[in-house]
Protein backbone atom coordinates (compact mmCIF):
# COMPACT_ATOMS: atom_id res chain seq x y z
CA UNK A 1 0.00 0.00 0.00
CA UNK A 2 1.18 3.31 -1.06
CA UNK A 3 1.51 5.61 2.32
CA UNK A 4 0.04 8.58 0.69
CA UNK A 5 -2.78 7.30 -0.13
CA UNK A 6 -5.92 8.63 0.28
CA UNK A 7 -7.45 4.84 0.38
CA UNK A 8 -8.81 3.83 4.27
CA UNK A 9 -6.89 0.78 5.79
CA UNK A 10 -9.59 -2.15 6.33
CA UNK A 11 -9.51 -3.97 9.45
CA UNK A 12 -8.67 -7.27 8.36
CA UNK A 13 -5.96 -8.41 10.77
CA UNK A 14 -6.06 -8.29 14.84
CA UNK A 15 -3.19 -6.01 14.46
CA UNK A 16 -5.07 -3.46 12.84
CA UNK A 17 -8.03 -3.74 15.11
CA UNK A 18 -5.26 -3.81 17.95
CA UNK A 19 -3.87 -0.16 15.99
CA UNK A 20 -7.17 1.00 16.26
CA UNK A 21 -8.24 0.84 19.42
CA UNK A 22 -5.10 2.11 20.55
CA UNK A 23 -5.50 5.04 18.96
CA UNK A 24 -9.30 5.37 20.33
CA UNK A 25 -7.34 4.78 24.06
CA UNK A 26 -4.63 7.22 23.27
CA UNK A 27 -7.33 9.74 22.10
CA UNK A 28 -9.16 9.41 25.27
CA UNK A 29 -6.15 10.01 26.97
CA UNK A 30 -5.74 13.16 25.54
CA UNK A 31 -8.53 14.62 26.43
CA UNK A 32 -6.96 14.91 30.25
CA UNK A 33 -4.06 16.18 29.08
CA UNK A 34 -4.74 19.97 29.03
CA UNK A 35 -2.80 22.87 28.25
CA UNK A 36 -3.71 26.05 30.79
CA UNK A 37 -3.72 29.56 28.54
CA UNK A 38 -5.33 32.25 30.19
CA UNK A 39 -8.75 31.37 31.41
CA UNK A 40 -9.18 28.26 28.62
CA UNK A 41 -7.64 25.01 28.68
CA UNK A 42 -6.58 23.74 25.61
CA UNK A 43 -6.42 20.16 24.68
CA UNK A 44 -5.03 18.42 20.96
CA UNK A 45 -6.73 15.14 21.56
CA UNK A 46 -8.41 16.41 17.81
CA UNK A 47 -4.51 14.72 16.29
CA UNK A 48 -6.28 11.60 17.93
CA UNK A 49 -9.53 12.08 15.74
CA UNK A 50 -8.03 13.27 12.13
CA UNK A 51 -5.12 10.55 12.55
CA UNK A 52 -7.89 7.52 13.08
CA UNK A 53 -9.88 9.75 10.10
CA UNK A 54 -7.41 8.78 7.84
CA UNK A 55 -6.43 6.08 8.06
CA UNK A 56 -9.40 4.19 8.91
CA UNK A 57 -12.47 6.21 7.53
CA UNK A 58 -15.35 7.71 8.78
CA UNK A 59 -16.98 5.59 10.37
CA UNK A 60 -14.09 5.12 12.69
CA UNK A 61 -13.35 9.04 12.72
CA UNK A 62 -16.89 9.37 13.89
CA UNK A 63 -17.06 6.88 17.10
CA UNK A 64 -13.46 8.06 17.81
CA UNK A 65 -14.54 11.36 18.05
CA UNK A 66 -17.55 10.55 20.03
CA UNK A 67 -15.82 8.54 22.36
CA UNK A 68 -12.60 10.42 22.95
CA UNK A 69 -14.91 13.35 24.18
CA UNK A 70 -17.82 11.56 26.23
CA UNK A 71 -16.20 11.58 29.46
CA UNK A 72 -15.47 15.43 29.34
CA UNK A 73 -18.49 16.12 27.95
CA UNK A 74 -20.76 14.32 29.99
CA UNK A 75 -18.94 14.23 33.54
CA UNK A 76 -16.59 17.33 33.73
CA UNK A 77 -18.09 20.38 31.63
CA UNK A 78 -21.65 18.85 31.61
CA UNK A 79 -22.09 19.42 27.70
CA UNK A 80 -22.97 16.58 25.85
CA UNK A 81 -22.80 18.21 22.57
CA UNK A 82 -19.28 17.81 22.20
CA UNK A 83 -20.18 14.43 21.65
CA UNK A 84 -21.64 15.34 18.59
CA UNK A 85 -19.30 17.81 17.49
CA UNK A 86 -16.36 15.65 17.34
CA UNK A 87 -18.24 12.73 16.23
CA UNK A 88 -18.63 15.03 12.84
CA UNK A 89 -15.01 16.32 13.04
CA UNK A 90 -13.95 12.46 12.80
CA UNK A 91 -16.55 11.48 10.30
CA UNK A 92 -16.10 14.47 8.02
CA UNK A 93 -12.14 14.79 8.23
CA UNK A 94 -12.20 11.03 6.32
CA UNK A 95 -15.01 11.89 4.29
CA UNK A 96 -13.21 15.04 3.10
CA UNK A 97 -9.43 13.33 3.35
CA UNK A 98 -10.46 11.16 0.20
CA UNK A 99 -11.86 14.55 -1.69
CA UNK A 100 -8.35 16.54 -1.13
CA UNK A 101 -5.32 17.10 0.81
CA UNK A 102 -5.19 15.69 4.79
CA UNK A 103 -4.28 19.29 5.97
CA UNK A 104 -7.56 20.47 3.89
CA UNK A 105 -9.95 17.79 5.00
CA UNK A 106 -8.90 18.15 8.59
CA UNK A 107 -10.00 22.40 8.12
CA UNK A 108 -12.90 21.50 6.03
CA UNK A 109 -14.18 19.12 8.73
CA UNK A 110 -13.36 21.82 11.63
CA UNK A 111 -15.53 24.56 8.86
CA UNK A 112 -18.45 22.06 9.13
CA UNK A 113 -17.77 21.20 12.91
CA UNK A 114 -18.59 24.82 13.17
CA UNK A 115 -21.87 25.75 13.18
CA UNK A 116 -22.80 22.72 15.19
CA UNK A 117 -21.01 24.46 17.91
CA UNK A 118 -22.37 27.76 17.72
CA UNK A 119 -26.08 26.09 17.41
CA UNK A 120 -25.77 24.21 20.43
CA UNK A 121 -23.53 25.99 22.95
CA UNK A 122 -25.47 29.06 22.60
CA UNK A 123 -28.95 27.56 21.98
CA UNK A 124 -29.01 24.65 23.76
CA UNK A 125 -26.39 25.27 26.74
CA UNK A 126 -26.98 29.10 26.51
CA UNK A 127 -23.71 30.10 26.53
CA UNK A 128 -22.59 33.78 25.47
CA UNK A 129 -22.07 34.44 21.87
CA UNK A 130 -18.87 36.07 22.78
CA UNK A 131 -17.80 32.88 24.79
CA UNK A 132 -18.28 30.78 21.75
CA UNK A 133 -16.43 32.99 19.64
CA UNK A 134 -13.49 32.79 21.56
CA UNK A 135 -13.71 28.70 22.04
CA UNK A 136 -14.17 28.53 18.47
CA UNK A 137 -10.62 30.64 17.85
CA UNK A 138 -9.31 28.72 20.19
CA UNK A 139 -10.43 25.76 18.27
CA UNK A 140 -9.36 27.14 15.09
CA UNK A 141 -5.46 27.50 16.12
CA UNK A 142 -5.31 23.86 18.10
CA UNK A 143 -7.27 22.07 15.18
CA UNK A 144 -4.46 23.59 12.66
CA UNK A 145 -1.62 22.18 15.26
CA UNK A 146 -3.64 18.83 15.46
CA UNK A 147 -3.91 18.30 11.59
CA UNK A 148 -0.24 19.30 11.07
CA UNK A 149 0.63 16.32 13.96
CA UNK A 150 -1.81 13.57 12.22
CA UNK A 151 -0.56 14.84 8.70
CA UNK A 152 2.90 14.12 10.06
CA UNK A 153 2.27 10.26 11.61
CA UNK A 154 -0.28 9.25 9.03
CA UNK A 155 2.39 8.27 6.70
CA UNK A 156 4.41 6.60 8.67
CA UNK A 157 1.74 4.71 10.85
CA UNK A 158 0.31 3.96 6.87
CA UNK A 159 3.45 2.42 5.83
CA UNK A 160 3.87 0.10 9.42
CA UNK A 161 0.06 -0.96 9.33
CA UNK A 162 0.13 -1.89 5.64
CA UNK A 163 2.91 -4.33 5.95
CA UNK A 164 0.31 -5.92 8.79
Amino acid sequence: MEINSNKFLELNSYFRVFALVSLAVLTFALTFAVLPFAEWKIHFFQAGIFTTAFLFGPIAGAIVGALSSSYNGLFLISNPWIIGGNAILGFSAAYLYTKTTPFKAAMGAFAIQLPYLFITDVLFVNMPLAVVTMIALTLLVTNMICAYVAVSLTPQLRFFLGRA
